[in-house]
Formats: structure tokens, sequence, C-alpha cells
């Protein structure tokens, strides 16, 4: 008996390995599958299975990239950032360095580091400026100091102290609700009774994702993996069925400013959805919303809107690679007014009208809510962005 037993104990050591193995492999893979906003969203990657395409276009688009994790400490090398300094004073500077480990801003007093942050998010495709942030304990906090793509310069994050370094500026829910896809929170009650907000870090599902716009993906995909050759798409939202209100408030959740009350997070609006707290503004009064962020109340205000059924969609492309030049938003602007003479321009500005439609109906303005302050000065440069109310200036 001692001797059979001693046969049997390496088979079940091996079995027992293997069933170990094998639950952890089952983990492992249920992990991979699981996404951190509910069983009935697909792991984001499965979306590349069947729209390859489409992916590999997108992973350039603007709204994949509006925020990035930086994992390595080479993440930004590819980003064109210069290292720099930001001067207040002749006293206070804000240095920023690139080290073995990553992208720093370093606060400077009288030559001495008094305080410095590894930069662990970006918010931003490249486009106009990047924004960044550093975790503080389960705090997302934004860093003092903003880059401008176009100029190449280091500016003072809008609002902060026009004097001294600030690292104390919590990013929130609602700004993470347009500049990412998921993030899970919670408030919690500080030492001084204040509520306070904080955030499971593994939680955050950078850029916008296929599922922020289409909606839960799940069990579209385990239909389509279990009839690979059904072309018909299920059990998702087709954006050609839906009408435009429903379209453009797709949209709105993110292009209609930071003031939108929803009763449930706007991490979970889907195509169907409507807004319906949203201020209509069908007729133009004499003021503009601001530029940045108030898309929607600024097309809805566009006579081109009411008197038509154009949507966001008409002109752009929301999978696209590369953002379309100016004559190609004006093709969209011709389809519809093919007849106008310009009768009142000059021959220069006539040509230029041809292909331009865009700079003169939908001209370049200022934000009034944000602007960025100089280093070594008190200036502030204006944040520009493209109006969406489209009217004769």
């Amino acid at each position: 008996m001692l001797k059979k037993q001693g046969k049997r104990k390496p088979l079940i050591t091996f079995l027992f390995f293997g069933i170990s193995l094998s639950i952890a492999i089952m983990q492992c893979t249920e992990q991979q599958i699981a996404d951190m906003r509910g069983k009935q969203y697909a792991h984001r990657e499965t979306c590349v299975q069947c729209h390859q395409d489409i992916a590999k276009s997108y992973l350039h688009n603007a709204h994949f990239n509006t925020s990035k994790e930086l994992y390595t400490p080479h993440s930004t090398d590819s980003m064109g950032i210069d290292s720099g300094t930001f001067v207040f004073n002749e006293k206070t500077k804000v240095g920023i360095e690139s080290r073995s480990n990553g992208l720093y801003q370093v606060a400077y007093v009288n030559e001495k580091n008094l305080k410095e942050e590894r930069a662990d998010i970006v918010f931003g495709a490249g486009k106009s400026a990047y924004t960044f942030a550093f975790w503080y304990g389960n705090k997302l906090m934004q860093m003092p100091l903003n880059y401008l793509v176009p100029s190449h310069e280091w500016v003072n994050s809008p609002g902060f102290p026009s004097e001294q370094i600030y690292f104390g500026r919590a990013i929130i829910t609602r700004c993470l609700e347009c500049h990412s896809s998921f993030v899970q929170s919670r408030i919690i009650s500080s030492a001084n009774f204040q509520l306070e907000e904080e955030f499971v870090k593994n939680s955050l599902i950078a850029g916008i994702d296929c599922q922020r716009c289409h909606g839960p993906a799940a069990e579209h995909v385990q239909f389509h993996q279990a009839h690979p050759k059904e072309k018909e798409a299920r059990y998702m939202a087709k954006y050609r069925e839906l009408s435009r209100s429903q379209k453009v408030d797709m949209c709105a959740v993110c292009h209609s400013g930071i003031n939108l009350k929803m009763s449930n997070s706007a991490f979970f609006f889907k195509p169907g959805d409507t807004i319906s707290n949203l201020p209509e503004y069908t007729s133009y009064t004499g003021e503009d919303p601001d530029v940045h962020g108030k898309q929607k109340q600024l097309l809805i205000a566009s006579k081109c809107y009411q008197l038509s059924s154009l949507d966001c969609g008409t002109c752009h492309k929301t999978h696209g690679e590369l953002a379309p030049t100016l004559a190609t938003y004006s093709q969209s602007c011709v389809g519809c007014h093919q007849e106008v003479q310009h009768a009142s321009l000059d021959k220069q500005a006539l040509s230029i009208a041809k292909e331009n439609c865009i700079d003169c109906h939908m001209p370049v303005r200022a934000s009034k809510d944000i602007g960025f302050q100089r280093s070594a000065s008190k200036e502030k440069l204006p944040y520009i962005q493209r109006t969406h109310r489209i009217a004769i200036y």
C-alpha cells in the first residue's frame, strides 16, 4: 500500500498543478475580456477583429487621443514636447524636465526644488494644446503648466494663480466624462468634513473608444462571433436609423459645455438617448455661447441647421485619421448653396470663397472662458476655436 501511494503522489501533484494552471488561465482570460463598465461591454480589442480598417484609422483620430496614460518613461517622445522653464517672477519658476523615468514639472523657488511631479496622464490630441495630470494617491491633479502645440510654448494653466505655482486643482469626473471613456469614482469625506472625490486608478479607460459612442457591444460581439456569416449588425444602435436630434445629442454630451446636468453619468449615455435639459438656442439673440465646448448651442442657432437636415456627421467624419481641409469642409456647404453668387466680393475674395466658405461663415473666435498666461509676462493668450454658429458675419 505504501508503494502504491508513493506512485500516485506525482500523478496527484501533476493533476493539481494542471487544475491550478487552468484556473489561472481562465482568470486571465476573464480579466482580458472584462470591461470596467460592466458585463454588457465587450473588451475594447474585440472591435478590431471585425472592423480593422476603421480601427486602424481611428487610432489617429482626435477623439481616440483626447487622453492617454503615460505608462513608459518615453511615452511623450512622439508628442514633440520641448523641455524648458516657465518664469512667474525672478524667484519663482517651473522647470519642465524630461528624465529617464518620464516628464516632470518642477517648482523652483530661489533656485530650490520645492516640489516635483511626474506626468501620469496627458489630455489633448496634439492639435491645440496638451494638459497634464498626476496621481496624488487616488486623486487626479492637474499640473501647473499646459503646452501649446502650434507655438511650442509652455503656459500657465487656465484659471491658475498668476504669481505662484499651483499643484492643487483636482480633476473631477465631469472633466473625464468628456476626455475619457470611463473611470470609477467614489465620494469620500475629508478631515474637515468636506466631500471629496477619488478614483479607482486601474478603472480609467483613456480616450474615446468605440463603445463610448456606439454603446455596449458585448451582446453584439457574442452574436457575430457565433454567426460569422451574418453581415447585418445586430444588438447595436444604427446611427442611420436615429433621428437628427438623437444624432446631435450623442455629440452634445461632450459638446454642450461643462454645465450639462444629467441624472446618470454621461459615461453611460447611449445612441438613441436624448438630452432634454439643454437650453435650446433656436434663434440668435446677439450673444454667442462661448466657442469652447458649446458646439451644439452654436450649431442650432444657425439658419443652416434650422432650414435643412444637416447634423454633425454632415461635415465631420468621426472615424477619420486626418482632419479634413477647409476646402473639404466647404464642399458640404456647396452641396446646398450652389447658386450663391457672392456679388459683393471682389475678384480676389471671390476666388478664395470658391474653396473656403469656412473662414467667413464659421470664423475663428477667442474663448471668453479660457486664456493662457505666458512665461515672464502677465499677457494672456486667448484660446482660439472656430465657432459652430454658421452665419453671415
